[in-house]
């Protein structure tokens, strides 16, 4: 599996940082947010499909991907701050949120923060609204456990890796664990990525000062909301998709039988056809 068109990347300066992002389609804008220790190439097999009918924007997070990694404190209130930015520097009054993963917790706490510049949410298997994590993210947020893994990185232990993140591991891309080795071989991407997982993540795991706020403030959210997650996620049990679906009054939730943890890259067409129906239903 990979990604079936050529679409040229591009930097813009947002508060200070070098920020990589892909653009094409217009329309209704739709900004694709990614998980931790990953980048704008997660979401290659959707970009083109959503773009047909929505002007798509997909980013490198600030100390993530090829965006600037120059002293970056990544913390929830710095990433919500910066997607406010972000929506500034495109001149965009309003748009709509898709964040898989940690880019999921970051479009929630964005829409908590400035609840009138998103009009729509589609949260595919965030963290945030529960404690419960994987063992290997655990473990990864001791020393020196995280950076032992690192270090020892190569072809096989990415695959490793991202074989955990989907239900059916032939379905792990070879683009994407060459991209992952791409970027973790760059300067200061490994002590970011264990930077913002230590500030998130302790041996219990998801931190309360991160999860607590979500539970306590998501039913304040009224944006028609929809929660995408797979029912075999090793990452974040499907048991907190679930409760992010009682949690927020307007949402609905869409379960992928036989999936992990990356909807958007192990079933992408039909994610698509789930994000088309979602987007084009009812106010």
């Amino acid at each position: 599996m990979s990604p079936t068109f050529p679409l040229k990347e591009k930097y813009i300066s947002i508060a200070g940082y070098k920020i990589r992002f892909k653009e094409q389609g217009n329309g209704h804008p739709l900004i694709l947010l990614h998980g931790l220790g990953s980048s704008l190439e997660w979401w290659d097999y959707n970009i083109e499909a959503l773009s047909q009918k929505y002007r798509v924007i997909a980013l490198d997070f600030p100390g993530f991907g090829l965006s600037s990694k120059s002293e970056v404190k990544l913390s929830l209130d710095f990433t919500s701050r910066f997607m406010e930015s972000f929506l500034d520097a495109f001149h965009l009054p309003q748009a709509s949120l898709i964040g898989n993963s940690m880019g999921g917790l970051i479009a929630l706490y964005t829409a908590l923060r400035i609840p009138e510049r998103i009009e729509r949410l589609i949260l595919v298997d965030p963290a945030g609204f529960g404690p419960n994590l994987s063992v290997l993210m655990r473990a990864g947020a001791l020393y020196p456990v995280g950076e032992l893994a690192l270090a020892l990185r190569n072809r096989i232990f990415v695959r490793f890796y991202l074989s955990r993140m989907f239900y059916d591991r032939k379905k792990v891309p070879s683009s994407l664990i060459d991209t992952v080795l791409r970027i973790f071989s760059l300067p200061k991407s490994q002590k970011v990525c264990l930077q913002v997982l230590r500030y998130g993540v302790n041996l219990r795991g998801l931190r309360e000062k991160i999860w607590l706020p979500v539970v306590e403030k998501a039913s304040s959210l009224y944006h028609k909301t929809l929660i995408i997650w797979g029912a075999e996620d090793r990452i974040v049990p499907l048991n907190q998709a679930y409760l992010g679906e009682r949690l927020i009054k307007n949402s609905r939730l869409h379960v992928f039988e036989r999936c992990g943890h990356i909807p958007q890259v192990e079933y992408p067409v039909k994610f698509n056809r789930v994000v088309f129906s979602f987007l084009e239903s009812e106010k």
